[in-house]
């Protein structure tokens, strides 16, 4: 059975497919634009599947949508009469739009694709826990998913068993963690569905002193289990700004302009909405975990991407936690196309699909070589691209690679990637400065040789990390100051040689230069781009940034060349 699972039409556009219990194909549809957080129909997603499947759009079984636009529309029409006049650019623009593009979706699909088949909407967090559940290595476990806003709910909870999952819980609009956090995210001058990742990296700087601001007043936690907001505070259907004037005088703090310096009452503004996203998962397992006996947990939904957050609830509640890396509405796409196929398996023996993050495109050799020439770029091939990589990095320059398919999800995991040297703390100034463009504040993620994880970080339970979808505490941050953030934690990825051997074997390289197992592990895009996909893309961004050397597979570009 073929599956092709999309989304599209509010951000983060994406296709996937499915086919005989295999994950074929998944990629987001900027990465192929080339329009950060493209929301729309992702047709060049789709084209590409249709490649990698080897099939034609009519050879599709079925085609599954990750939302409900006709609940979802149900939700706006209820916003725009309670919150009227407030509502007005709702109501002006927004349905407007919602009725051209998303709520005709069929015909949408059957106009964009020519498909004469089956099409299945499914529920926005049933396809965020198909997501997680169906490519877990659980039997059983309870899925949480939490987000902004999918139709209604902004948090569900199912309980999976075997090849089915069933929802034991829901909190519905306007009550929402993840629209709590975008508040804040807008608050402290950030772009909100963007600048949430800053929050989290800004908040060790401060201290949770406004704790009692939030929690309580704003963020109430209910007797069983769920939460409420105050809703004085917010305006959801402005588009303008979701908070009220009433927040600003409760916080007794203003909104930060996005140029303007970083204070101190910011930064712990920061860390006292994250600490209060804590709180309240915790408040939520809590009860979960007393009710149903299990310690296994499945997390997806933009929430879920709060890596802090993540490690955190294992700290507290000693669980074993999976979190699909796609944790957002893109992987919506891949949740509804699982979901579909493994109704076909409800009654079948427990499966679960085999995962790699690595389902996106791949340029072959003939394409790299290619580019290289009709760019006309001096290029030379190596004989050992781990060898000379790890000399450069040994001597502080900066490097990228492109190796085979790209990464699923928002995180680099070797396949997209800027690699540099941990060891010196100045590393982290100069590749926010010079390479990534964006705020020094910023963290960056290390990846380490899996054999050697314990020995420089926290392992949480885990016998690896493959996503970088935790945060742990590093045991030697004088070894590698330039990953250990400024609450002595990192976000951390492990590799090995039969998940990734081009990356492995730079590592492996690198610690027999060094004697250190860890390099710095940062996207391979701009601030305000996708991450590269192509060799062309590539080439883009390595001229338009200070990285020294641009490795893609066996080919290697220098500057000054």
């Amino acid at each position: 059975m073929r599956v092709l699972g999309l989304s599209c039409y509010y951000h983060d556009a994406a296709a996937a497919l499915v086919e005989d219990g295999k994950i074929v194909f998944a990629v987001q549809e900027e990465r192929l634009s080339r329009n950060k957080h493209d929301s729309g129909f992702p047709v060049r997603a789709v084209a590409r599947a249709m490649e990698y499947g080897r099939c034609h759009i009519q050879d599709i079984d079925a085609i599954a949508f990750y939302e409900q636009p006709e609940v979802k529309l149900k939700r706006l029409w209820q916003q725009t009469l309670l919150d009227w006049p407030h509502s007005w650019g709702l109501f002006s623009e927004e349905i407007p739009r919602f009725f051209h593009h998303k709520l005709p979706i069929e015909a949408q699909i059957r106009q964009h694709l020519d498909y004469k088949g089956r099409v299945v909407l499914n529920e926005h967090h049933a396809s965020h826990a198909a997501s997680a559940f169906f490519t877990s290595p659980f039997e059983r476990a309870l899925v949480v998913t939490m987000d902004g806003v999918g139709e209604f709910e902004t948090l569900t909870v199912y309980l999976g068993e075997g090849n089915r999952l069933t929802k034991i819980k829901s909190v519905h609009f306007p009550d929402s963690l993840g629209l709590l956090y975008s508040v804040i995210t807008a608050y402290l001058g950030f772009e909100v569905n963007e600048g949430e990742y800053k929050v989290m990296g800004l908040a060790p700087y401060g201290q949770p002193r406004m704790l009692d601001k939030i929690l309580g007043p704003v963020l109430q936690l209910l007797p069983d289990g769920s939460f409420t907001l105050n809703q004085k505070f917010f305006r959801f259907s402005d588009k303008a700004c979701h908070f009220t004037p009433a927040l600003v005088r409760h916080l007794g703090l203003p909104p930060r302009r996005k140029d303007d310096a970083m204070t101190q009452d910011w930064q712990d503004l920061a860390a006292s909405m994250q600490k209060a996203l804590e709180e309240a998962l915790a408040h939520i397992i809590a009860p979960l975990i007393k009710q149903y006996g299990l310690r296994d947990f499945c997390f997806a939904g933009g929430v879920a991407l709060n890596c802090t957050a993540n490690a955190d609830l294992i700290r507290r509640f000693n669980i074993r936690s999976y979190i699909h890396p796609a944790a957002g509405d893109a992987g919506g796409a891949l949740g509804a196309a699982l979901a579909v196929a493994m109704r076909e398996k409800e009654k079948a023996p427990v499966y679960r699909y085999p995962f790699t993050p690595y389902l996106g495109t791949e340029s072959s050799p003939a394409l790299i070589e290619f580019t290289l020439k009709q760019s006309q770029v001096p290029f030379r091939k190596s004989a050992n691209v781990a060898e000379e990589l790890a000399a450069k990095l040994e001597q502080g320059q900066v490097v990228s690679i492109v190796h085979r398919r790209e990464e699923w999800g928002p995180r680099a995991l070797g396949a997209r990637s800027i690699l540099a040297d941990p060891r010196k703390a100045e590393m982290k100034d100069h590749l926010n400065a010079k390479i990534k463009f964006r705020e020094e504040f910023r963290p960056f993620a290390p990846v380490v040789m899996a054999e050697h994880y314990g020995e420089y970080f926290e392992e949480l339970g885990m016998k690896d990390a493959p996503f970088m979808l935790y945060t742990h505490k590093v045991k030697k941050p004088e070894a590698i100051p330039a990953v250990t953030h400024a609450d002595a934690t990192a976000r951390v990825q492990t590799v090995s040689r039969e998940q990734n051997a081009y990356y492995y074997d730079i590592l492996a390289a690198f610690y027999k230069r060094t004697g250190v197992p860890v390099l710095i592990n940062t996207s391979f895009n701009l601030k305000g781009e996708p991450m590269v996909s192509s060799p062309s893309d590539a080439l883009k961004t390595f001229f338009a940034s200070g990285i020294d050397c641009l490795a893609m597979e066996d080919y290697i570009v220098e500057k000054g060349n």
